[in-house]
Order: structure tokens, then sequence, then C-alpha cells
């Protein structure tokens, strides 16, 4: 028996066959004619090689087999009624839901917190599971289900995905305090070529598409290190001679000791967003949408008390 080969649809006309002990109150109850009720009974006997019902007075009873099907077939089609109940009426007060939420370094400390504050507050029985998000496959992730909601940033934003922005991040060069390039009062193209730079390896499109936009003003970045998460990156940076292209709202947050002079690269760095991301077939989920606009809230509110000043 290859449960691949079974229409699932026949376990409705069971499970109703099976609580009417009628053919005909089955099809009323399904909206289907009798004969098609009975063509799919048809079919469930000859899948299961059971006759499942016999005649009884003017109705059915089910067979020993019909038994022993019953109680799992009504369990899984309560479970599904159940699931989709939860996704149409959502009600955080009682709902044992579990969200999987992707998360880096950069959210992380902001996020968290203040989610879970919240759904202890009002949703007590959620679950929260936060998941370390693997840079560039987090875009896959999230479009096909693994993960509920994941950070992505603007040119990985398309529409495969539902999205909403929180913030909006201006790109600074930073340096240590103690290297001889922060004496300047800016940089130049050769200033440029003449420094290493630290990257991160989690999220390599991001490194490509600042690379891109130093490449079409005639620069190579020297990559000299990389690390694994973007935290690393400041302290590194403060402690050696090397250099970081880095969102100047972190390097902001991260600079509590002075440790670390920003400059304005000596051209148009754009802004880059920071945009919460979920599946399309998530986008009308009640249970979904309420967790969502308190991830997009908080982000958002976090981010905009600490606006960076250029």
């Amino acid at each position: 028996m290859n449960i691949r080969e079974l229409d699932l649809n026949l376990l409705l006309v069971f499970n109703a066959i099976y609580t009417e002990r009628s053919i005909s109150k089955a099809a009323r109850k399904l909206g289907m004619s009798q004969p098609a009720v009975s063509n799919a009974l048809r079919r469930l006997r000859h899948f299961t090689g059971d006759t499942l019902f016999y005649k009884a007075g003017t109705g059915v009873a089910p067979t020993r087999a019909a038994m022993t099907l019953a109680i799992p077939i009504g369990h899984a089609l309560d479970t599904v009624e159940r699931g989709l109940s939860s996704v149409r009426n959502f009600d955080p007060s009682t709902s044992t839901r579990t969200f999987r939420i992707g998360v880096n370094d950069l959210i992380h400390d902001a996020l968290v917190p203040a989610l879970v504050g919240y759904a202890r507050r009002e949703a007590p029985n959620l679950m929260l599971e936060f998941v370390l998000q693997t840079g560039d496959m987090a875009h896959e992730a999230v479009k096909d289900g693994t993960l509920d909601m994941v950070l992505l940033p603007t040119f990985a934003i398309n529409d495969e995905i539902g999205s909403a922005k929180v913030w909006d991040e201006p790109f600074t060069i930073i340096v240590s305090r103690q290297n001889p390039l922060a004496k300047l009062n800016r940089l130049t193209k050769d200033d440029i070529r003449s420094m290493q730079f630290v990257v991160t390896t989690h999220v390599r499109r991001l490194r490509q598409y600042v690379d891109d936009i130093f490449r079409s003003h005639g620069l190579d970045r020297t990559i000299a290190c990389a690390v694994a998460d973007t935290r690393s990156l400041y302290p590194l940076v403060s402690v050696s001679d090397l250099a970081a292209v880095v969102g100047r709202r972190f390097a902001d947050q991260y600079n509590t000791d002075g440790s670390l002079v920003m400059f304005d690269a000596p051209f148009d760095l754009p802004d880059i967003g920071g945009h919460i991301a979920w599946s399309l077939d998530a986008e009308n989920d009640e249970g979904h949408r309420w967790v969502r606009e308190r991830v997009v809230e908080i982000l958002a509110s976090a981010f905009k008390l600490s606006r960076p000043t250029r």
C-alpha cells in the first residue's frame, strides 16, 4: 500500500460514511451526489482491499478494518481542521503555534528580548524559535517556508517574497583611531587603494554588492581578512590597521569607547535597506501577520531611536 497513490479527498468520504452510517446522508453532508460517494467508496475498497462498509438495515455498518482506520483518519482530519482554523482565526491569547524567525547579530539584541516579552504578555502559549539565519541561504529559507521570517537587504528583495522595510542604513568606512589615516579630514581614492579591508563571510552577496560599487568607481578593495559575523568587524578594526565598510548606525552603536573613526567614501555609497521578509504563502495568515507586525514595529522603533548622524 503506497499512500502517495491515495486521493486524500477519499478520506473525507470515508469519515462522512463512518459518521453518518449512510451513503445518502454522507453525500448530503459532503455536498456530493450519491453516485459520486459510491464511486469514491469503490476506490477506497480497491485501495484497502477491504469492503469497509456493508449493508445494515437502511444504512451501512463498518467492517473491523473500517473501525481500525476510523480513529487515525478522524484524528488526521481533526488536526488539519484545527490547523487551518488557527491560520484563519488566530487568537494570540490561546494559540500554541510555533514561529521560526531568522536572526543575525545585527538584530538579535534589539528583537529577541522585546518580542519574547511581548509574546509572554499577549500570547503566552506561542512558541518563538529564533534561528541563526545562514547568510545567502536566508532568501530560499523564507521562500520555501523553512523560516517564517528573515532579515534581508534591499538587493535580495524581489516579487517572490513579501517584505516590509524596517530601516535604511548609510554605509561608512571605519578605521582604528590609531591608524595614521584617522588623522585625515577625508579619504581620497588613493587612500582607499592603500587600505586593506576586513569583510564578513556570512553574507557573500553583500560583500559582492559593496565590491561592485567600489569597482564602478575604479577601485578594487584589497581584502586581508574575513570574519564570520558582523560584530567581529568592529573590535578587530579598532586594534589593527584594517578598514571595513559597515553600516553607520551599527558603527555608532559599537563605537562606545571612541576607538573607531568613520569616513564618508570619496564617492556616493548608496544607503542599504533592511527588510523583514516572509513567504507569499504566509501573506494572509492571521497568526503570521500578528507576529510579523510586531517584529517590524520593534525593529523600526529600535532603529528609529538610533538614527545615525552623518
